[in-house]
């Protein structure tokens, strides 16, 4: 995958990215994406206009849950102060939000 350019998946389309893949960032710019790594426990759901910052070698599948368009950035490089706080506090807002949403419920 071209690094930057922005490709187009339809539903249920997958990329594979191997090779020295930490430090990209995978955006989202259309529909969901569905992301999964080896060696991490957990899968990654982004919808557009959000992204994933890859911290660790080894493969990691992305898969079009409609169809969507995203691209892979070639690294930290291409986004001076974007670190991990940035992910935790996104997680942050994820979590307050639900949370939220339970007392108004």
């Amino acid at each position: 995958m071209e690094s930057g350019k922005t490709h187009r998946l339809c539903r249920d389309e997958l990329i594979r990215l191997e090779g020295d893949v930490a430090g990209r960032v995978v955006s989202c710019r259309k529909g969901i994406l569905w992301l999964t790594q080896t060696g991490n426990p957990g899968d990654h759901l982004i919808r557009a206009g959000e992204a994933f910052f890859i911290e660790r070698g080894g493969v990691v599948l992305v898969s079009a849950l409609e169809e969507s368009a995203c691209a892979v950035s070639g690294g930290k490089s291409d986004f001076p102060g974007f670190e991990r706080p940035c992910l935790a506090l996104r997680r942050m807002a994820r979590r307050f939000e639900a949370a939220r949403k339970r007392l108004l419920a």
